[in-house]
């Protein structure tokens, strides 16, 4: 097993929440209450959700297939203010442009027929990257909306992205004291734990660790999960396994080489000294053609 695939398989006792079974584990319909916390995490006191009702991904205009380790949700509150998750594991060009047709596809859905006064319903896009989204800054949580460039004023509160890097959070569970904390640590960290650490437990953590132990999985749901975490990482590995092997032949083929130009250079050298050709031959193991090709005779 390579030292990519060791980092990657399942040692822990819990789901990865990365992969799309743990992810709907946690988030699907039967598990609202959870998704309110995670959510009202996410805002941080700027409005507080009491009720969430998911809405089909077809209403994207997606389809769950086309997507590669994408796995999204989309939901929508008492208020009709709507949301998108999305986990995304492998690093992705154009991430952001993504999202934003995401957005794009989910505004033009506020759309009425007729005459409309065009006031549209708030909007929020959150992110869980497990890769660095920017190099630029170490922040694990970003925001970003539409502003004036010259005062910083937020200019329209309808579209907000948030993006969570995973690979920037590094808190260990008892240095997590939010909320939110406490999701980054479980999302990173939940597939490597053989118990539950002492601080996660309270009542919304305590379901998020029994409904995702694998011990507690029957045969059918186990299948599924093991399917779910070879969708998730098997492409990645299959990358860095390439890349390891193109690295290891580059080697090879560099070492190859410069041994063949040193034994070029002993041949012109002895030349130069005044050795006679078949002397040369004899300690190179160039053939006189290949001496002659070199200009040695």
């Amino acid at each position: 097993m390579t030292k990519k695939e060791e980092k990657k398989k399942k040692p822990g006792r819990y789901m990865d929440l990365k992969t799309d079974h743990g992810f709907k584990t946690a988030f699907g319909e039967k598990r609202e209450k959870l998704l309110l916390n995670f959510l009202n995490s996410v805002l941080e006191g700027q409005k507080k959700i009491v009720k969430v009702e998911h809405l089909p991904l077809k209403q994207l205009g997606f389809k769950p297939e086309d997507r590669d380790t994408i796995y999204d949700l989309y939901c929508t509150d008492e208020d009709g203010e709507r949301y998108i998750v999305e986990m995304q594991v492998a690093q992705q060009k154009h991430f952001m442009d993504r999202c934003l047709l995401y957005a794009a596809a989910s505004i033009l859905k506020q759309a009425k027929r007729g005459k409309w006064d065009y006031g549209l319903k708030p909007l929020y896009v959150i992110a869980i990257l497990n890769f660095d989204l920017t190099e630029d800054n170490t922040d694990y949580i970003n925001r970003y909306s539409l502003l004036n460039e010259k005062t910083k004023k937020k200019a329209s509160n309808k579209l907000q992205f948030t993006t969570l890097e995973l690979t920037k959070f590094n808190k260990s569970a008892a240095e997590s004291r939010t909320d939110l904390e406490k999701w980054l640590f479980c999302m990173k960290h939940q597939a490597e734990l053989s118990e539950q650490p002492a601080e996660l437990k309270d009542e919304i953590f305590n379901e998020l660790f029994e409904i995702t132990d694998l011990e507690t999985l029957t045969e059918e749901d186990m299948t599924a999960y093991e399917k779910s975490f070879e969708r998730c990482y098997g492409a990645e590995l299959a990358a860095d396994y390439a890349m390891e092997r193109g690295l290891e032949k580059g080697m090879q083929k560099g070492i190859e080489q410069g041994v063949q130009q040193g034994i070029l250079y002993t041949a012109k050298r002895m030349k130069e000294n005044g050795m006679d050709l078949e002397l040369i031959v004899s300690v190179t193991g160039l053939s006189p053609e290949q001496l002659r090709n070199m200009g040695l005779k």
